[in-house]
């Protein structure tokens, strides 16, 4: 699995700081297992972002509902489909009587 690492320029917000975590064992073995100990870092950035990336579309959904009430079912349904690369109710053919 090939995961980009983010350089730029010294002080810039893609420069790159060293950090100390602390993970569960069985967590750091599995992401050795993928990537080897090389990768380790840019795996684990690259899973921070898309966490943070997920915890920002929850938080315009739930800015969205704030304003306008929940989002009806059948839009939530709609983007679970979309999510899991169905094609939309609209667009399937018709199923002939």
């Amino acid at each position: 699995m090939a995961h980009g690492h983010h350089r730029g320029p010294a002080g810039s917000a893609d420069s790159t700081v060293r950090k100390s975590v602390t993970l569960r064992r069985s967590i750091v073995a599995e992401i050795e297992a993928r990537v080897g100990a090389r990768g380790f870092s840019s795996f684990v950035d690259t899973a921070a972002e898309r966490y943070l990336a997920l915890l920002k579309a929850q938080e315009i959904v739930e800015d969205f509902e704030r304003r306008n009430g929940p989002v009806p079912a059948e839009e939530t349904d709609a983007a679970e489909r979309a999510w899991r690369g169905e094609q939309p109710d609209t667009c399937r053919p018709a199923t002939p009587a």
